[in-house]
């Protein structure tokens, strides 16, 4: 194996023998590095996307071979089928080793019956599915679980020699209840012979009772209810008594108050609903200690605010809503009509009270923001639209077709009588900011989401921070804010502003299909031509030389291309996203977006993430991020222009990036690098 050497504050040391992946007494060199080179670009934030169920899980150890195609395993604390960013450190220092200083997870809710999809998930509940069981099995779990409940666990897995895994929700959903009953029956167990751990336990879960009793109560009961009609949508309930039943017990019907009771104290009610409780008490504690442990590794998680509501909030809460309206979007649907999102409108005339306190509905859209926040340092504010003048169209209307005419939808300012009083764009001023505020999240840090059709209503508050409020017409500086940048068909060259830019996200399928599509050898932002002389800049005769080659290997061979548009999202904004299938070399959607797909929401990292992915470096068979290589493009690039533009000498310039360079250059080749 080769010996090489690498450059630190201008002294050669020789560096330790290293395969691709790097050793312990390599990494923080390395981890230097990256930070130095995104300081000196001026990028203060780089999110990896990656939602938790796809996460990776534990490398299988003690297998069995039964035969080619599969091999049976035993279980080791975590839910093989499924991702969970708790606990997740060895990944977590994974990311944050290659230049990442967060991670925008997507919505973290407890997903509905029969759909996996994140965005349909409740706002309240968490998702039971991301537990670590192993942590169950700690003092400060009061040992619910042990390593003897996980070795009784067979699992049968499918070899698999790709770059990428894929989620199993119904067997992560099998094991998941298995588990959990056994540690609540355990827990309870030992609080019955008066356990010191298990009573200190339940203190807090206690605790957590108390203080999430608004929303907890409830939601267990629905539970109940959903189990019964074997769905979570209550519109398909053939019982109207049980859809509309806390409507009526707000309005003191003795028929509904009956029934509602009847169904929780039913004796094996009460325990299934205690049960529930414990299981959203283990998740939520996890979460907050994982958010505790970040504090000291340098990466912060940013929380998914998703603009709907889960059928469990909906029927919890049926006052804080609009009857018979629905969010959707203006166009991408069927026969070029609005895309039906089926997701609650938040009643604008209960937003407010008189006296400009809270309502019911407004209540309830900040207790959704301080959930998000929990267990997160940031969000991302999902379809931003969705909370100034989201467009609504009339759900009785629907047509069998699926389509809708336009005289039963348009934005919810355009409509009238549904909001008299303009409270919807008053969210922004009253309710959002100042959340996020109060949390120390300052709004231009916040990812906006703003992608897709906006009305003049969404542009005045959102881009030009104007409020109607007591005083008339006023205009706030602080609160234009800016949304996020869809890089991949757009120049970086002069884009400014503190918004974040991507080259894909969950929605969207991974940049290297891009290579494949047409449109982009026509399109400005992939021209050969713009991209060599913005990433080497023509300042003398020897790089216009460097630029003239650059320019033919971008257009001569496809992942030259793709690694110069990578280099140039590195050139833009102070802000940057990176999916998770791009910076690995996955070539797979991760969700396609507005269709039914059954892999949606399944793609993962495999539990060999560091060594598939020096692999992936080593041989150029899938196009994994090099993040040296790629951030030496765009360091050389910024001062390049810098020269080019007279800012600076070409030896200040240079000299300025000679040693971050040349370790870049070092670190590039290491990952690269063949086993001997």
């Amino acid at each position: 194996m080769k010996i090489l050497s690498f450059i630190q504050n201008n002294n050669i040391a020789s560096a330790p023998s290293f395969q691709r992946k790097l050793t312990e007494e390599e990494k923080p060199e390395f981890s230097k590095t990256m930070d130095d080179a995104f300081n000196y670009l001026g990028i203060n934030n780089r999110a990896l996307i990656i939602h938790g169920s796809s996460f990776p899980s534990k490398p299988d150890s003690n297998n069995r071979i039964i035969s080619n195609d599969y091999y049976l395993t035993k279980m080791n604390g975590t839910n093989p089928f499924i991702g969970s960013p708790y606990m997740a450190k060895n990944f977590t220092d994974f990311v944050r080793q290659n230049g990442f200083n967060s991670i925008q997870l997507g919505p973290n809710g407890k997903l509905n019956k029969r759909d996996k999809s994140p965005y349909h998930a409740s706002v309240f509940a968490k998702n039971e599915l991301f537990l670590n069981y192993e942590q169950l099995t700690k003092d400060n779990y009061a040992n619910i679980l042990t390593n003897d409940d996980f070795k009784e666990i067979d699992i049968l897995r499918q070899s698999n020699l790709k770059n990428y895994s894929m989620a199993d929700f119904d067997e992560a959903q099998a094991i998941s209840k298995m588990l959990t009953k056994r540690a609540y029956r355990n827990f309870k167990t030992k609080l019955l012979a008066q356990n010191p751990k298990a009573i200190e336990l339940n203190k807090e879960f206690c605790d957590f009772k108390q203080k999430n009793d608004y929303w907890l109560e409830k939601d267990s009961v629905f539970r109940l209810f959903s189990d019964i009609h074997g769905s979570d949508d209550f519109e398909k309930w053939d019982n109207e008594l049980d859809k509309n039943i806390i409507s009526l017990i707000n309005e003191g019907d003795k028929a509904a108050i009956t029934r509602y009771y009847q169904v929780k104290n039913k004796p094996r009610s009460t325990q299934k609903i205690d049960e529930y409780k414990f299981i959203q008490f283990l998740v939520d504690k996890q979460e907050k200690e994982d958010k505790i442990n970040r504090k000291t590794d340098g990466i912060k998680y940013i929380g998914d605010l998703l603009v709907g509501f889960s059928y469990a909030d909906e029927w919890a809460n049926p006052d804080a809503f609009l009857k018979d309206w629905r969010v959707g979007c203006p166009n991408g649907g069927k026969n070029g009509g609005p895309q039906l999102w089926n997701i609650a409108v938040l009643n604008p005339k209960t937003l407010f009270n008189a006296d400009g306190s809270l309502g019911v509905s407004g209540q309830l859209l900040k207790q959704k923001i301080e959930r998000t926040i929990n267990g997160v340092e940031n969000i991302r504010v999902d379809h931003v639209m969705g909370l100034v003048d989201p467009y609504i169209y009339k759900s009785s209307a629907v047509k069998e077709d699926g389509t809708i005419d336009v005289t039963n939808r348009s934005y919810l300012s355009h409509l009238r009588g549904i909001d008299p009083d303009k409270n919807y764009p008053r969210i922004m001023h009253d309710i959002l900011l100042p959340t996020l505020r109060e949390h120390n999240i300052n709004p231009k840090d916040v990812v906006w989401e703003d992608l897709g059709s906006q009305s003049t209503t969404f542009q005045d508050v959102f881009y030009g921070g104007k409020y109607n409020g007591k005083n008339g017409e006023e205009v706030f500086e602080d609160e234009k804010l800016t949304g996020i940048m869809y890089s991949k068909g757009n120049k970086m060259e002069g884009i400014t502003g503190p918004r974040y830019s991507f080259m894909a996200t969950h929605d969207n399928e991974p940049s290297v299909q891009l290579l494949q599509q047409d449109w982009i050898y026509s399109n400005e932002g992939w021209n050969p031509m713009y991209l060599a002389g913005y990433l080497i800049p023509p300042y003398n005769e020897e790089q216009t030389k460097k630029s003239a080659r650059f320019c033919q290997e971008i257009e001569q061979d496809q992942q030259t291309r793709l690694k110069a548009k990578y280099a140039e999202l590195f050139r833009g904004t102070p802000n940057i996203q990176i999916m998770f299938s791009d910076f690995f070399g996955i070539d797979k959607t991760y969700n396609q977006g507005g269709q039914e797909n059954n892999d949606n929401w399944k793609l993962r990292v495999n539990s060999d993430y560091e060594n598939t992915y020096h692999k992936s470096l080593e041989t150029g068979e899938e196009p994994a991020m090099n993040m040296p290589e790629l951030l030496s493009i765009a360091v050389n690039s910024k001062a390049g222009l810098q020269i080019a533009k007279g800012e600076k000498s070409e030896m200040e310039a240079l000299s300025e990036i000679s040693d971050l360079n040349t370790r870049l250059l070092h670190w590039k080749e290491v990952l690269q690098e063949k086993e001997d």
